[in-house]
């Protein structure tokens, strides 16, 4: 089931499963940054680590979600305030890291 993901985050997947973890960088805003004509520093988008133990999803440098392969077992992060696309996001990385 796909969700509507983009498939830069299938690469990801893939490239973490391969590599151990994998990231997508980006500006969190677009423009320029505070009063100087710099642009917005690159930034973690998503970061996917799929370690023996346990498979993360990290978006914006926060640990949203992680399930461990073995049992299961998925511990979301309830503090992280998520968009609606992010929500899709959260839900496809679990049914992916549960069919690991």
């Amino acid at each position: 089931m796909r969700l509507g993901i983009d498939d830069e985050l299938e690469l990801l997947y893939k490239k973490a499963e391969l590599e151990g973890e994998a990231i997508i960088r980006d500006r969190w805003t677009s423009g320029n940054y505070g009063c100087c004509s710099t642009r917005a520093p690159l930034i973690e988008k998503y970061k996917i680590k799929n370690e023996s133990k346990e498979i993360s999803l990290y978006l914006w440098g926060n640990q949203v979600v992680k399930v461990n392969p073995k049992n299961q077992r998925t511990t979301v992060n309830t503090e992280y305030e998520s968009t609606n696309y992010e929500k899709k996001i959260i839900e496809w990385f679990v049914q992916k890291a549960q069919k690991a």
